[in-house]
């Protein structure tokens, strides 16, 4: 199917119940934007190779769009998609674009993507909204969702510091636990992130507790102009009245003219 820029009353109200229904979702779950909205499709299910970009996207904007062509390059992945879940939303009623249309923006990014950009014209590419927003019940969904995945098939693209984040002791209660799982579901795909660089990701690695899941960690390089891009700064801008067609892809820019956003 064609996704227009803007979701009709109808598509919006089917949206919000699938979000809705996965925020209280207690086993992870996922769903593709296609058969939220009615319109069913099983190439994403029947994938060898995934590659993800999670978000809250509030705007998605070329960075995005960057890491998931990069990330798709990197590991020759047959399908690549935007990730959003209710759930890491920091507010029951986040500021800016409303969820659904943030939803929608990522499928209709995802086509102009596929007619587009060179990089993404043979895979298949989906938005897939997620129930749950840690990475490991994330990847439990997808595994269930995708049989055909390899068994190093599934990867998350994410910046330098989310890669930190994960590593950190002070989130698990059993770290070692806790990372032999995710890792033996996923891999990660590094991206620059502010001033840090490939010798950052290198070191981190490098360390006695971190070394044993080296192999299931790879940087990627982003042109350094979107090292610092965020979606923060964007909304910022788009209040001050700022023209945003250089820092967001078309049907982005298409939402936030029409909705204003922000």
């Amino acid at each position: 199917m064609s996704w227009p820029d803007l979701p009709t009353a109808a598509t919006v109200a089917r949206l919000t119940e699938a979000l809705q229904a996965l925020g209280s979702a207690t086993v992870p779950t996922v769903t593709s934007l296609a058969e939220a909205t009615g319109n069913p499709s099983r190439p994403w299910r029947d994938c060898r190779s995934l590659v993800t970009v999670p978000g809250s996207f509030n705007p998605l904007h070329w960075a995005h769009l960057e890491l998931l062509a990069y990330g798709v390059e990197t590991v020759s992945a047959d399908a690549g998609a935007f990730i959003l879940s209710p759930n890491t939303i920091d507010k029951a009623r986040p500021l800016g674009m409303d969820l659904s249309d943030r939803a929608w923006t990522m499928q209709t990014t995802l086509e102009w993507a596929g007619q587009h950009d060179p990089r993404l014209a043979r895979t298949t590419l989906s938005g897939l909204l997620l129930s749950h927003g840690l990475y490991v019940d994330q990847a439990h969904a997808l595994r269930q969702a995708c049989t055909n995945l390899h068994e190093v098939g599934l990867w998350f693209v994410v910046g330098y510091d989310k890669i930190v984040q994960i590593f950190d002791p002070r989130y698990y209660t059993d770290r070692t636990s806790s990372l032999d799982t995710l890792f033996n579901l996923a891999g990660f795909l590094v991206a620059p992130r502010d001033a840090a660089t490939p010798a950052d990701l290198a070191n981190l690695l490098n360390l006695p507790q971190n070394l044993s899941y080296a192999t299931r960690i790879r940087p990627i390089e982003l042109p350094a102009t979107f090292a610092n891009v965020a979606s923060t700064g964007i909304r910022t801008r788009a209040t001050l009245g700022t023209t945003l067609s250089a820092e967001v892809p078309p049907p982005v820019a298409s939402m936030i003219k029409t909705r204003r956003c922000y």
